[in-house]
């Protein structure tokens, strides 16, 4: 009978705590999405509901660097895509494409390092480093989409969803980090 009665209790914490999870990231998305227009609702909401990391969360700021987070292993997998990518295509030295992709492999990287760098800063409260390497991210994530795009003639980005989605990721702390100043 206690057995039955421990088995109760333990599934009606995990929905409180489910329950608690679940309305923290829908009420910060929603103040989130309403302070920055580019910022998607829905994203937000279904992107941190499905990483196990925002799931645990139980303040914005465990929300914020578990969402840095989840955008630093994104930047780090767009970063192995491009990779791939420039060494199955083989471009030579000289080539404007090759030279392009590199140049995202780079950014992906540099956002990886940077993500790593706004937790620390969010861990340590000091917010505005935090912002302004997320902003840098972010301007870096549509810097290597407006390379392809400039080009004359201009080139079609093999990364413009993954950019996209990728942007989408790094508004989501930048919006929490703002919120916690």
């Amino acid at each position: 009978m206690k057995f039955l009665i421990d088995l109760i209790m333990f599934f009606l914490f995990i929905n409180i705590f489910t329950a608690n999870t679940q309305s923290l990231i829908q009420n910060s998305c929603k103040k989130a999405a309403a302070r920055d227009q580019k910022l998607r609702l829905d994203f937000c909401i279904k992107s941190l509901e499905g990483h196990d990391r925002s799931k645990t969360a139980q303040s914005l700021g465990e929300l914020a660097t578990a969402s840095m987070k989840n955008a630093g292993t994104r930047s780090r997998s767009l970063e192995a895509k491009a990779d791939k990518l420039l060494k199955e295509k083989n471009y030579g030295k000289d080539s404007v494409l090759g030279m392009l992709i590199k140049d995202c492999v780079m950014i992906y990287k540099d956002n990886f390092v940077s993500m790593k760098e706004a937790v620390t800063s969010v861990r340590v409260r000091d917010y505005k480093t935090a912002t302004f390497v997320m902003s840098s991210a972010l301007n870096a994530t549509r810097f290597c989409e407006t390379r392809f795009e400039t080009r004359d003639p201009p080139r079609i980005s093999p990364f413009t969803r993954d950019n996209d989605v990728l942007t989408q990721m790094i508004l989501i702390p930048l919006a929490f980090t703002k919120m916690l100043k």
